[in-house]
């Protein structure tokens, strides 16, 4: 008789927890190409910030390949990472900093008297902040920008329309978004 209670308990729990899982909005798939002073952007970060709105926009992110094509993702706080964005308004921005080489060594153990964390503080560098040597204009990473010439304001349609955008950047600032 015990037996069959813990059974039906054990089957009623997992059926809670199954049925608890998470949740997210629907999205859209997002795809696009970045041009900078006419050639394809590689490794490029793209992101978008949503614009107001009822909450359930999110961030979305995506990285250009070779030929400057990208997908943007939306990262859930459960983890999951799921291709597109939520519909709705966005403030987009288009950055690429050159690559810094982490250090190779394998750490060995601070020397006999040393200071670990003055060592640590070393060995990660001084600046701790993001790379500072952006390979295209800085413009285009910033969130708000008072210059007419590049408006990063986009629009993410309804989940049976995916939403394609062709950003076309220059050097001298200037750039749309398609």
């Amino acid at each position: 008789m015990y037996k069959k209670i813990i059974g039906l308990f054990c089957v009623a729990l997992m059926v809670t927890v199954v049925g608890c899982g998470a949740s997210h909005p629907p999205l859209t798939i997002v795809t696009g190409t970045v041009t900078y002073d006419g050639e394809p952007l590689a490794d490029a970060t793209i992101a978008v910030m949503p614009d107001g709105g009822d909450g359930t926009a999110k961030p979305a992110d995506g990285k250009t390949d070779a030929q400057g094509n990208f997908t943007l993702v939306t990262t859930f706080p459960d983890g999951a990472i799921v291709d597109g964005a939520v519909e709705g308004d966005y403030t987009l921005r288009v950055v690429k900093y050159e690559k810094e080489d982490l250090p190779t060594d394998e750490g060995e153990p601070p020397a006999d008297g040393a200071d670990p964390a003055a060592e640590m503080m070393a060995m990660m560098g001084d600046n701790m902040d993001m790379p500072s040597t952006s390979l295209i204009n800085e413009i285009f990473g910033l969130a708000y920008s008072t210059d007419t010439r590049w408006d990063n304001k986009c629009s993410v349609g309804a989940i049976e329309s995916p939403t394609t955008l062709k950003i076309t950047l220059s050097s001298d600032g200037s750039g749309k978004i398609e």
